[in-house]
C-alpha cells in the first residue's frame, strides 16, 4: 500500500503542475516587477492561511518554525513594496485536522521547490542574504531536515480514515493557491 506522501504526490500532480507551469518563476523572462506582484499575492495567501492552520492544527510548537508570512513581509519591504492594505485570500476551506495536514503538505513542499527558484532570482540581483527572496529560501540549510520532520508527522497523522481528508486538503490548497496567484 502506498504511503500518504506517495498518494499525495500522485493524486495532486495535475494541480501541482498547473500551479508550477502557471507561475513561471524560473523563466528567463521573469522581471522584478512581475516577481513583486507574485510576492504580494503570496503574502495575501499566507495572511489568510497561516492563522487558519494555527486554529485547526492547534500545535504551536509544530507550526511556529514553519511560519513564513514574516519572510514575505521582509522580502516585499526589501523590494520597496508596502504590505499594508494588500488583499487577503480567504484560502481553501479547511474543515478538519486531516485537511489541514494536506494543506501543510502543499506549503511545506513549496520549500523544496523554492531552492530552485532562489537560484533563478539571483539573476535579478536577489539573494537570501541581501533580501528579496528569503521566502523562497525557506528554511535555508535546514530545509531538507524540516521537510523530513514534516513527512514523519504527516505519516503519523495519516490513517485509513484520514487519508481522503488529507488528499482533499492538498488538492483544495493547490487549487486555491493556483486560482489566487494566477489571477494576480
Amino acid at each position: 500500500m502506498p504511503s500518504i506522501r506517495e498518494r499525495l504526490r500522485a493524486e495532486t500532480r495535475p494541480e501541482h503542475e498547473r500551479l508550477e507551469n502557471g507561475l513561471r518563476l524560473t523563466d528567463p523572462g521573469l522581471t522584478l516587477e512581475r516577481y513583486r506582484v507574485l510576492l504580494a499575492r503570496f503574502h495575501g495567501f499566507w495572511s489568510g492561511w497561516e492563522p487558519r492552520m494555527a486554529a485547526v492544527v492547534g500545535d504551536e510548537d509544530f507550526l511556529a518554525p514553519r511560519r513564513r508570512l514574516h519572510l514575505l513581509r521582509e522580502d516585499l519591504r526589501a523590494l520597496g513594496a508596502a504590505t499594508d492594505g494588500l488583499p487577503v485570500c480567504e484560502g481553501p476551506a479547511i474543515r478538519d485536522r486531516g485537511e489541514a495536514f494536506g494543506s501543510l503538505y502543499v506549503m511545506e513542499g513549496s520549500t523544496l521547490g523554492g531552492r530552485v527558484i532562489v537560484k533563478r532570482l539571483g539573476a535579478l540581483g536577489l539573494s537570501p542574504e541581501t533580501g528579496g527572496c528569503r521566502y523562497f529560501a525557506g528554511y535555508g540549510a535546514a530545509t531538507g531536515a524540516m521537510w523530513n520532520r514534516f513527512v514523519e508527522r504527516l505519516e503519523a497523522e495519516a490513517h485509513e480514515e484520514s487519508a481522503p481528508a488529507i488528499i482533499q486538503g492538498a488538492r483544495a490548497t493547490f487549487a486555491t493557491l493556483g486560482d489566487w496567484l494566477l489571477a494576480g
